[in-house]
């Protein structure tokens, strides 16, 4: 056996020196492996690298078992140790029953190298079946571990290892020729183990596939896809060059084969390639370590200075890089213009010395405006909706990038970006298929941007399309590239609301009966006017609004009524609940067993849900309703209410109570907050604020009652107390709150060791929970108490003890 090693050792030398295989193909030849079976891309590989050759008939033969010897030759030849092998047939046998068999040198130099063993009694048993242990053994001791024992130990490793991935044999059962190239191909994939180092720690070389693969590192710089200079087929690279330093050198550009590796997933990068000998790369890994990928959020995306480009979301900066942009190759000067919010981002640092030297950007659309396509493009279109070409005027297509890569795959309701190409004339058609199906729950307005919440997600309205999008309307929106909805499809309009009540204010203006208008004093706290649908109501001479059939609908203001609204916003029925002057009785109500749904109303008892509705009204000396406010049933206590109308039905069933002038329910704790931001929503029956404020020092939202707009303008930036109900909803305007230095901002300086400061009209103590709010960018944020510098200036306010638990700086000098 010694001169089998020293036979070993000078054949592996040849064959690394002068490359004796030669194998060149990437395809498999095999007519019984079909391209979706999952040992398809194995069975390939294997060829690929020679390892093998099928069955000699132009099959492969993937659903028959394997002999053990044949095993043996694939593993030996996946070791590089073809010629070894070939040599070593010379050699004594290892085993008594190999003698004159085929593989008797492939056997002798798995025997050298610890991988066999063979089955006891010195046989190796060369024509046995394969067994998937086996098959898991030979693969793991041809990757380095010779040492695992058979059975679970070597079960164990293999799963370890990834070797059992998408194979469900039994330890015992024989495998298959198609589950022994996946085995075999998950191996090639594996870093080989060398032992141990004195620490007792694994040491690990390379992959198994290098043994018998060329292995050449290299810089992607570009591909036919994004630069056209580059003949199909091929790849740019540049040859990489490890430094001592654990940086890279780049020789300069040429051309490789790009074999069946997609080098468009590795621009930029440093990768080792692997190729058969002689023949075309077939397989890639990823040296390249430092990439960072990251969302355009704010414009401009990019700033220049002195040569630099600097990214204002996250203050890198680059040189004058090379940079693919939507899928052409081009560089930093001549596209940092067009990048913009809802731009992707990657920066790849491929040389590892400080910086980044090449970028991929993805939808960067700046300065051009989105269009929705109307029809599908058809095989054979010039144009997409006979607006943009598909073609320059010599018919070379434009390059299609995004949601799809070919222009006959746009689809109507598809949204384009035709961006005009840095780096060649051709444009490039930039594509987005997204929309959302659904109803429109609510419209919310905060500031000049509308947003518009479907399917519980909120998505920002193009101001264009604003006044097409109603609460309670079913349909479909379209998105742009950033999710704002660029186009609204309705497939149903919201119908009449839920049944409203209100009362009808005394500055109704009843016009005539084509354009009748009427006031009325909501639930929410708001009075609103509406114009009523002429075909069913109209106004009689003595000022009241009766139906088309002749009955009054409703009565003078001061009048309680009942109405709905349609989707354009008009009221089309209208009835009256409670006519003035409303008379009220005493109710004597028995809040016992309201926990079973039931409320004794003056000795009856009547049955509530959900559903039942109770409002106070405010009347007035005169008799007149001037207001009505929903009241909780949980408010309600056992006692003597003014009432005005019992709703039931015959089984006593309670849809509506109305009491009059009742005790205004306790006020909730009146929260002291600074209010960084607030929308307007409007649902399909109502329209309410929602206040963004910082409430000791934690982000929160306060959902108002009503439209806080309608009452004042809402102090934002400001430190304010908040009017809550019992249920912690806003009922009133914030109330701004004057600081301890009263209107005039003033710098502190700070004791610690009473915890306490000094101002300009004297000292306070800190109370030890205090807030921090540095407001002086454009988000107010919170800080502490080390960010505020001598010179800055401050606003102080206090708690109810008098210590200052909340400083707010407005200014940083």
């Amino acid at each position: 056996m010694k001169r089998l090693k020293k036979l070993i050792a000078f054949v592996v030398t040849f064959a690394l020196v002068f490359g004796a295989m030669a194998v060149g193909f990437a395809a498999s030849p095999f007519t019984d492996v079909k391209s979706d079976a999952p040992y398809a891309s194995a069975v390939d590989r294997l060829y690929a690298l020679g390892i093998t050759q099928g069955m000699g008939d132009g099959t492969y033969g993937p659903d028959l078992p394997l002999t053990r010897a044949q095993m043996v030759t694939f593993v030996i030849r996946m070791l590089g140790l073809e010629q070894v092998a070939q040599a070593a047939a010379s050699e004594p046998p290892a085993f008594t029953d190999i003698k004159d068999h085929w593989a008797v040198g492939y056997i002798n130099v798995a025997k050298d190298l610890k991988i066999t063993d063979g089955v006891g009694d010195g046989k190796f048993a060369p024509d046995a079946n394969l067994t998937y242990g086996q098959a898991l053994a030979f693969a793991i001791r041809a990757l380095g571990y010779t040492d695992v024992k058979w059975g679970t130990p070597t079960l164990a490793k293999a799963v370890e290892l990834g070797l059992t991935a998408g194979i469900n044999l039994g330890f015992n059962d024989v495998i298959n020729r198609g589950e022994t190239a996946m085995v075999l191909n998950k191996a090639l994939e594996t870093e080989t183990f060398r032992g141990y180092d004195a620490n007792g720690n694994p040491v690990y070389g390379p992959k198994l596939i290098s043994k018998v693969a060329n292995v050449d590192t290299y810089l992607v710089v570009a591909t036919p896809d994004v630069d056209n200079t580059v003949p199909s087929g091929q790849v740019k690279v540049e040859a990489a060059t490890l430094n001592n330093d654990g940086t890279y050198s780049f020789g300069p550009d040429k051309l490789i084969n790009a074999g069946t590796v997609d080098f468009n997933k590795y621009l930029g990068e440093v990768v080792k390639v692997y190729s058969p000998r002689f023949g075309n790369p077939i397989a890639v890994d990823v040296v390249t370590t430092d990439i960072k990928t990251f969302a355009i959020t704010k414009n401009p995306a990019v700033s220049v200075s002195n040569g630099v480009y600097t990214f204002q979301d996250n203050s890198i900066g680059v040189g004058n890089i090379p940079v693919v942009i939507d899928g052409i190759k081009s560089t930093m000067s001549a596209v940092y213009g067009a990048i913009d919010v809802g731009s992707q981002v990657t920066l790849i640092n491929n040389d590892g010395k400080p910086g980044y030297d090449y970028a991929i950007v993805t939808a960067a659309t700046a300065g051009v405006t989105p269009y929705v396509v109307r029809n599908n493009v058809v095989s054979g279109a010039q144009y997409i909706d006979n607006v943009y070409p598909l073609n320059d005027t010599y018919g070379n297509a434009y390059k299609v990038v995004g949601a799809v890569t070919k222009a006959t795959d746009i689809k109507a309701g598809d949204v384009i970006y035709y961006l005009p190409s840095a780096s060649t004339p051709l444009p490039v058609i930039y594509v987005v298929r997204n929309s959302v199906t659904g109803t429109v729950s609510q419209i919310s307005v905060s500031g000049t941007t509308t947003s518009a919440t479907i399917n519980g997600t909120a998505y920002v309205v193009t101001p264009s399309i604003v006044s097409s999008i109603k609460p309670g309307a079913q349909g479909t929106a379209i998105l742009d590239k950033n999710n704002a909805i660029i186009k609204w499809t309705a497939t149903s309009t919201p119908t009449t609301v839920t049944t409203n009540y209100g009362a009808v204010v005394a500055s109704q203006n009843f016009k005539d009966m084509w354009n009748t208008q009427v006031a009325i004093a909501k639930t929410d706290g708001t009075t609103q006017t509406y114009n009523v649908v002429y075909a069913n109501v109209y106004k009689a001479e003595d000022g009241t609004v009766i139906n088309n059939a002749g009955t009054v609908t409703y009565a003078a203001p001061g009048s309680i009524v009942k109405y709905t609204v349609n989707s354009n916003g008009q009221i089309d029925t209208m009835s009256t609940v409670v006519a003035a002057p409303a008379t009220s009785t005493t109710y004597t109500l028995d809040t016992t067993n309201l926990s079973n749904n039931a409320l004794t109303v003056n000795g009856t008892v009547y049955y509530v849900s959900s559903s039942t509705i109770v409002l106070n009204a405010t009347v007035d000396s005169t008799g007149k309703v001037t207001a009505l406010a929903p009241v909780k049933l949980s408010d309600l206590q056992s006692g003597n209410y003014n009432g005005l109308y019992i709703g039931a039905d015959q089984y006593r069933n309670l849809s509506l109570l109305i009491l009059a002038n009742m005790p205004a329910p306790t006020q909730a704790v009146r929260p002291v907050v600074y209010i960084t931001g607030y929308s307007t929503v409007t649902t399909a029956t109502s329209t309410y604020t929602v206040l963004n404020v910082l409430e000791n020092g934690i982000a929160k939202t306060y959902t108002a009652t009503k439209d806080l707009t309608t009452l004042g303008s809402i102090p934002v930036n400001k430190v304010c107390t908040l009017t809550l109900d019992t249920s912690g909803k806003v009922t009133a305007l914030p109330t701004p709150v004057t600081p301890l230095n009263g209107d005039t901002p003033t710098t502190i300086t700070i004791d610690y060791t009473v915890y306490g400061i000094t101002y300009s009209s004297g000292s306070v103590l800190l109370d030890p929970n205090v807030v921090v709010i540095d407001a002086t960018g454009t988000t107010p944020v919170v800080t502490g108490l080390a960010n505020i510098s001598s010179t800055a200036k401050v606003n102080l306010y206090t708690n109810s003890i008098g210590k200052v638990n909340l400083i707010v700086i407005v200014s940083k000098q």
